[in-house]
């Protein structure tokens, strides 16, 4: 299987498939029949039907190529635009894209015409994408020593650097089912807009302009009860002081042993607003300088993954073109109580243009990983934030998140179509040694990585909706592992089982062959679902899924099964 995408070429000369009576293996094509909820069947509409793909703009020198996917056979005619939203199951030897509003699936008759057809259809997607035809040139021009790993079927060698480091059995069947536990713990009258999880005593709300406290809970969270309005000081330069008497921050962070949390506004971009979680009050307004000159910020982080538990007042910030570290002591090592207090710069790098940076995350060692608009990773030492160690290539879609694992090993980007997880593990080829991508250029050597997508079925069930949000499970101790992948979508959450994403065959592509993970646990919920967050390890019961989804209005703890007992 996948020989051409090898580069022996020998399905794509491979005489086609015949049936017994001399005439080449037909291509059936079903449609979707969607039930009132979730789920479906499918229903056979031709038996010898005829997928072709034709450039629409062929008749014009001025316009680029334009692929779309024509399907003959059926009694209404089939045309679409070639796009990423297809999958290849590569075991049952079929294609599933959307035309309109109807999911179609073509299943081929033999793996030689699949596997023709798939090659004809990469090369029109890479076309439609970036506009250029695919070649050994273009491809080196765009993703330069990550061609290999980015385009065709993963090889032997990337399979085996996934679960070499794990236990390869099967997960636990009891893993591998729908969380049935699904609690409604408090109902709001404003909207929610995020959920910030602490690891110790307490978790918060972000409403408009006040903060909701909640108790942590193994398996989940209470509703306290209590709140605090956010409230800048008297005379706040970001905000206009009494004109605008209270903020909605953008992001908040847990700092000091979680007695503290530090906000920023797209109101304010140059202030960091300062809250005592004790009191319940903002206490100060900070201002983002370098060299004397106020700088803004969209995004900010812990310093490493379990530093919100710990005494610190270290932190990291972003903007489009800038990436810094942070501290709120003054530079004989005192937190700051002047009136007007700055954040010390640390360190960083301001990029002239072009960098788009969007999202960052850390390890529990420092490491850190940012994404961008164009769609590229970029992975830090925890020692400099000067130069990237290694800068990964984009697919075409912008990051809208990220994430890393405690020990930095597996990193997880988000975007609206698919997440993508990345080894950053990887072995030297010429001394054999374990290396890191975060401390040393990956390159040519990377694994190739694996992308998480929903079922074109699915797709329509989200009506569109953009993935958003993914999260790792939340550990913050060495020697132990993340079991879970969660993302929102929609009025849905989506729940992957890590190791089956380890032990992954490429059974299902996409892409351009990356193997794609398909099989996953969907929770629905009546309105938008804000974000899911899974619970601090030290609070989880059972297998480790336990979180706690935010919708628009309502927050649900939603939690395992732990019994033996088959679904």
């Amino acid at each position: 299987m996948w020989s051409w995408l090898r580069g022996s070429g020998e399905a794509a000369n491979e005489p086609a498939a015949t049936t017994p009576a001399g005439q080449q293996s037909a291509t059936s094509l079903y449609r979707f029949l969607a039930g009132a909820r979730a789920g479906g069947s499918w229903e056979e509409v031709a038996t010898n039907a005829a997928p072709q793909l034709y450039d629409a703009n062929e008749d014009s020198n001025a316009k680029a190529a334009e692929w779309h996917l024509e399907v003959e056979g059926a009694q209404e005619a089939i045309d679409t635009v070639v796009n990423d939203e297809v999958n290849f199951d590569a075991k049952d030897l079929r294609v599933t894209f959307m035309a309109g509003d109807d999911i179609w699936a073509l299943k081929f008759g033999s793996p030689g015409a699949f596997e023709r057809f798939l090659q004809k259809f990469n090369k029109a997607a890479f076309e439609n994408r970036y506009g250029q035809e695919q070649t050994d040139a273009t491809e080196a021009k765009l993703f330069g020593e990550y061609a290999t790993s980015l385009n065709g079927v993963e090889n032997d060698e990337s399979r085996q650097h996934w679960v070499e480091d794990m236990d390869t059995d099967q997960p636990d069947p009891r893993e591998l089912r729908t969380p049935t536990k699904n609690r409604m713990v408090s109902e709001k009258a404003s909207p929610i807009h995020g959920v910030i999880m602490g690891a110790t005593q307490r978790s918060y709300l972000m409403r408009d302009n006040q903060i909701d406290v909640l108790s942590n809970v193994h398996g989940g969270v209470e509703d306290t009860g209590l709140s605090f309005k956010l409230t800048p000081p008297p005379k706040a330069a970001g905000l206009g002081g009494g004109s605008t008497p209270t903020l909605t921050p953008s992001k908040a962070l847990l700092m000091n042993q979680e007695r503290h949390m530090n906000m920023i506004s797209p109101l304010a971009g140059t202030s960091l607003w300062h809250a005592d979680i004790e009191t319940g009050k903002v206490i100060s307004e900070w201002k983002f300088q370098k060299d004397g000159v106020d700088v803004a910020m969209k995004d900010i982080a812990s310093k490493n993954k379990a530093a919100q538990t710990e005494d610190t007042n270290v932190f990291l910030g972003l903007d489009t073109n800038r990436l810094a570290r942070w501290d709120m002591r003054d530079p004989h090592g005192i937190v700051s109580e002047a009136a007007s207090p700055i954040v010390s710069y640390e360190g960083g790098k301001d990029y002239s243009r072009g960098t788009k940076f969007s999202c960052m995350a850390t390890s529990g060692d420092g490491f850190v990983v940012v994404g961008a608009d164009d769609g590229k990773i970029r992975l830090y030492s925890e020692k400099t934030l000067t130069q990237a160690k290694t800068s990964i290539p984009g697919m075409g879609l912008p990051i809208t998140s990220m994430d890393v694992t405690f020990d930095g090993k597996w990193v997880l980007a988000t975007t609206r179509n698919y997440l993508m997880v990345l080894k950053t593990m990887y072995k030297d080829p010429k001394s054999g040694k374990e290396l890191c991508g975060f401390t040393s250029k990956m390159g040519a050597n990377a694994p190739a990585p694996r992308l998480l997508r929903l079922k074109t079925e699915d797709v329509k069930l989200t009506k569109g909706a953009p993935l958003e949000k993914g999260h790792f499970t939340w550990i913050t101790e060495r020697g132990r592992q993340e079991r879970w992948i969660v993302a929102s979508c929609g009025t849905y959450t989506v729940l992957w089982n890590f190791r089956s994403v380890k032990i992954a065959e490429p059974e299902v592509i996409s892409y351009g062959g990356l193997t794609t993970v398909t099989k996953y646990h969907l929770v629905r919920k009546d309105e938008h679902v804000v974000d899911s967050v899974f619970m601090h390890d030290s609070f989880r019961r059972g297998l480790g899924d336990d979180m706690v989804v935010v919708t628009k209005k309502h927050v649900y703890t939603v939690e395992g099964d732990d019994s033996d007992e088959e679904e």
